[in-house]
């Protein structure tokens, strides 16, 4: 998988991944129970818009708005996408279109928006730790997440969950962590590749707890999580889509949750960072961008329409069901903030553990 890729490995949502028609499939099962909201509602008008002020604030936007999404159709952020256009079009007036820009592992896309019009009508769909980490796994990966962007808004996140071997004695951080240091080096974690945020998690991890165990790259989350449940590893991180099911069966034990807060799906597995690591928080998430320039008063308004729509409850129901939260953040302001925040931390980290990518 590429440096960019997606932030959830292909293979935990293969039944996302295979072609318009089933992510178009998916989303009418997730919105089975309240599909009518969702027919062609962008034609209200400019009397739905968001917000007052000046006259900019006022007539944004005067026609249809894409969202580049640099993925296959069908992929799981085009699905993300699409989970939520149709009423964010309702709630501005105007058409909401997503517009897949595959190609280069998702760097094709953030390129082309980077080099649109600064008038928020082109906005990317971008994932973390792909996106933010750009600048420290690539030289010249043509573009860069702060300079070239106004941040606009989070849109969905996840967690991953620390999963080991039931051989592994260690029902809890702690014991996992005494356990691979009394062995050090000679234990191995599995990921779907170099670079992707199941790497990277244990790298913050092993950093933190200051343990030697080896990674082992995989093409693809499938032959990853295959052999930690065949025991051929002993560890991965992974996602409740993937991890989940085995944790039901018993094929998998899970010590720690990797974000600052517990799981909703699963609110009785206790975090990493309350189990000794204060700070620990590694989080997945997709959010928008729009070209450096673009008017706040866009801006503002694109940021209120997504929150809006992501609070409804039947977008959260739906988010949920994939095995996701929505993403609250308060302005653009802060999702900027947060941007700048996640890029320096993870180039460190990046560049302290001499990660290249595959």
């Amino acid at each position: 998988m590429s440096r960019f890729g997606q932030c959830v490995a292909a293979e935990e949502f293969d039944s996302l991944t295979q072609d318009r028609s089933r992510g178009a499939a998916l989303i009418d099962s997730l919105f089975a129970a309240s599909r009518p909201v969702l027919v062609a509602t962008a034609v209200l008008g400019a009397g739905l818009a968001l917000g007052s002020g000046d006259s900019a604030a006022q007539s944004w936007p005067t026609k249809p708005i894409h969202w580049v999404v640099p993925f296959t159709p069908g992929a799981f952020t085009d699905v993300a996408a699409r989970l939520v256009t149709d009423k964010v079009a309702a709630r501005l007036g105007q058409p909401v279109i997503v517009d897949n820009k595959p190609g280069a592992g998702g760097d094709l896309g953030a390129r082309l928006v980077a080099k649109a019009p600064p008038d928020g009508y082109t906005v990317l769909l971008a994932n973390h730790p792909g996106f933010t980490t750009a600048p420290a796994l690539s030289k010249d990966p043509g573009f860069d997440p702060v300079r070239d962007y106004e941040a606009v808004t989070g849109m969905m996140k996840f967690a991953m969950l620390l999963a080991v071997h039931p051989s592994v004695p260690a029902n809890d951080l702690k014991e996992f962590i005494a356990y691979v240091k009394s062995r050090p080096g000679q234990l191995n974690y599995s990921t779907p590749g170099v670079a992707m945020p199941h790497n990277l998690a244990m790298v913050l991890l092993k950093q933190a707890a200051g343990i030697d165990i080896v990674h082992i790259a995989y093409k693809g989350g499938a032959p990853a999580t295959q052999d930690l449940v065949g025991g051929r590893v002993q560890a991965m991180f992974g996602s409740w889509v993937i991890v989940g099911p085995h944790m039901k069966s018993g094929k998998v034990k899970v010590v720690g949750v990797s974000t600052a807060s517990r799981l909703a799906l699963a609110p009785d597995i206790p975090t990493i960072a309350e189990q000794g690591y204060p700070g620990f928080d590694v989080t997945s998430w997709n959010g928008l961008f729009a070209p450096a320039g673009t008017p706040a008063a866009a801006v503002a308004k694109l940021h209120e329409a997504t929150q809006a729509v992501l609070n409804t409850p039947e977008v959260r129901e739906a988010v949920a069901k994939l095995g996701l939260e929505t993403f609250p953040i308060a302005s653009s302001a802060a999702f900027s903030e947060q941007v700048r925040t996640e890029v320096a931390k993870w180039g460190k980290i990046i560049r302290d553990a001499n990660i290249k990518p595959e």
